[in-house]
């Protein structure tokens, strides 16, 4: 499987880049996953990740601990209501749209549109799409750059 990376906004734009949507390559014909990484698939919410620097296309992608500086946080989960693969841009502005409302004020505790935070996220590719992948996957991240802990309940 193969895992592509998109910014859930156009005007959400980090300097070191964003995260796009996720699309993961076959596991068994795919390449190694580097050691401090994690498999596309296989990222949970609560998972702290060094991401800012990674593709558009990611297989893996940096896994660390949340009490050590990190570029992102995974805070929500869902999947798309699309009944057929419905392109990237129509992803990423569900994508946004999920990200950026009752996940993230239940998440950080303010809504977003009131929070310096920023979203972004990983939704599948065409690729995964095919084999059945419809999973949407928010993080949160601050433009200040690296945070240490875990954004929840910051109202930030």
């Amino acid at each position: 499987m193969t895992a592509r990376r998109m910014p859930a906004l156009a005007a959400l734009v980090l300097a070191g880049g964003l995260l796009s949507g996720c699309s993961l390559l076959d596991s068994l014909s795919g390449p190694a996953i580097p050691e401090g990484e994690t498999d596309a698939f296989a990222i949970q919410v609560g998972d702290c990740l060094n991401d800012a620097e990674v593709g558009s296309e990611v297989t893996s992608v940096p896994l660390v601990d949340c009490a050590e500086p990190h570029d992102s946080e995974v805070y929500a989960r869902g999947e798309s209501a699309a009944p057929a693969f419905p392109g990237f841009d129509a992803l990423d502005d569900e994508l946004a749209e999920f990200c950026q409302g009752e996940a993230f004020t239940e998440f950080i505790g303010i809504p977003y549109t009131e929070s310096r935070l920023q979203t972004s996220g990983y939704f599948p590719s065409q690729e995964s799409w095919a084999d059945g992948d419809r999973e949407l996957l928010c993080t949160v991240w601050d433009e200040d750059g690296r945070v240490s802990g875990s954004l929840r309940g910051s109202a930030e």
